[in-house]
């Protein structure tokens, strides 16, 4: 049996679990955690959980700063890339790309020309696919693979080699398939890879391992939801006054209502004294203090700034508010360039579908910027650049133009020279 079909079947498995709860804590789907089993067995019965979701706050954070506009290559080629692009609607690709890789630690595009030889890319969920290096150089791969379930129900597993790709299926549907055992070359077994390149392309957090922004969040995100259903069964239950009566005589037709006048009889001097009262409600300011210290303690691990959890009085200034989104936007900045690499690589790859071949360091992937710039200022900064003499480009470029845009603006501008030569032209034959 082939050892790498085993490997391949038992790395999608082991990781899917791990995944799928992530993209779970991530979407609002989480469980509630309780400290004792005895807990667990009293709150089981409860109609309704409260949950405030600040997984989805730590991830959207980055992930907002993060927008891949486009892929910038050589002049000649880039009318090429533009259509890529377009074809594949690589700006909603990306998106998924970037929300997968900060939620599981790793995402994948695959790229392969369909039946009319066009280049086609398309994300492909993490807990589908693996990737795997060689011991000696783990920045290069050695195979890749990726098992879903198809349409009848049973597994396929699909192999991929710099010099060819091999298909696999079950022999068994997939709920019933617990080894790599129950799989079979298909029909066709293998089909030539020409390109010598794996069409896998891995983005990953960390070279070292599987680390998601999750993995330091979902622990205090636990917290957080015990706390806020501790406070709201408190709520339920001790947040009103309670008022209290006792006396030896039948109260059960006193009423509860506006204008209402209770007499109630005195002791009769042998018994239980009349008395009236009430208890204290629950204090709910000690869940809300200690959900604010795991509101702190998150955006420090996860350089996330305090007013994405909760709204302080007041809006910060620009400037303040560049301060505060210093460290969020550092660490955006960080994924922009672990991810680039590999954009550069796809890019690099789809031309070369196309059969045009161009080196991925030709390749420049176009990114919004991760800081927070008030538009007057951003046109401060532009002006600034043009008056030091940095090229119109250049400062379009840095701002994150594409290239498309900023070729439509050079003809727009030429346009206008010669709409000007014209007018002068004109005047100046008119006697003006």
């Amino acid at each position: 049996m082939n050892a790498d079909l085993k490997l391949a079947f038992e790395s999608i498995i082991e990781k899917q679990k791990d995944h799928t709860e992530k993209f779970n804590y991530y979407d609002g789907q989480q469980p509630l955690v309780y400290l004792t089993y005895r807990l667990r067995e009293i709150f089981q019965g409860l109609d309704i959980e409260f949950m405030d979701n600040w997984c989805a706050v730590v991830i959207d954070a980055v992930k907002e700063r993060i927008n891949l506009t486009g892929l910038n290559v050589p002049k000649a080629h880039q009318n090429a890339m533009n259509k890529i692009w377009t074809l594949n609607e690589l700006n909603l690709e990306a998106d998924e790309v970037h929300e997968s890789a900060l939620v599981t630690g790793e995402a994948f595009m695959i790229a392969w020309p369909d039946e009319k030889k066009m280049p086609k890319a398309y994300y492909n969920d993490p807990r589908l696919c693996h990737s795997f290096y060689h011991s000696d150089n783990p920045r290069e791969l050695r195979m890749a693979a990726k098992m879903w379930v198809d349409d009848d129900g049973y597994y396929r597993l699909t192999l991929y080699y710099p010099d060819r790709l091999e298909y696999y299926a079950s022999t068994q549907k997939a709920d019933q398939v617990s080894s790599h055992k129950s799989f079979k070359a298909m029909e066709t077994p293998s089909a030539k890879n020409p390109y010598g390149k794996i069409p896998v392309f891995h983005f990953r957090l960390e070279r070292r391992g599987r680390k998601s922004d999750l993995t330091s969040v979902i622990p205090l995100q636990r917290g957080v939801n015990k706390l806020l259903n501790d406070m709201m069964v408190a709520a339920e239950f001790g947040a009103f006054k309670q008022r209290y009566v006792i006396s030896q005589v039948d109260v059960s037709r006193l009423k509860n209502a506006p204008n209402e006048v209770w007499s109630i009889p005195g002791s009769d001097g042998t018994g239980q004294g009349t008395e009236v009262g009430e208890f204290g409600a629950t204090p709910l300011q000690n869940y809300i203090e200690a959900i604010d210290k795991l509101a702190g303690d998150m955006g420090r691990i996860t350089r996330t700034p305090k007013h994405y959890f909760y709204h302080q009085g007041g809006d910060p200034s620009g400037e303040a508010l560049i301060a505060q989104e210093a460290p969020l936007n550092k660490k955006a900045q960080d994924r922009i360039e672990k991810f680039s690499s590999v954009w550069r690589r796809l890019g690099s790859f789809l031309l070369e579908l196309k059969g045009i071949n161009v080196n991925p360091m030709e390749i420049t992937p176009v990114w919004d910027p991760v800081e927070t710039v008030q538009p007057r200022t951003q046109a401060e900064i532009r002006l600034l650049d043009r008056q030091s003499g940095i090229p119109l480009i250049t400062v379009c470029r840095r701002s994150g133009w594409p290239q498309v845009e900023i070729d439509q603006m050079l003809q727009e501008a030429e346009a206008d020279v010669e709409g000007l030569g014209e007018r002068i032209l004109s005047a100046f034959d008119k006697g003006k």
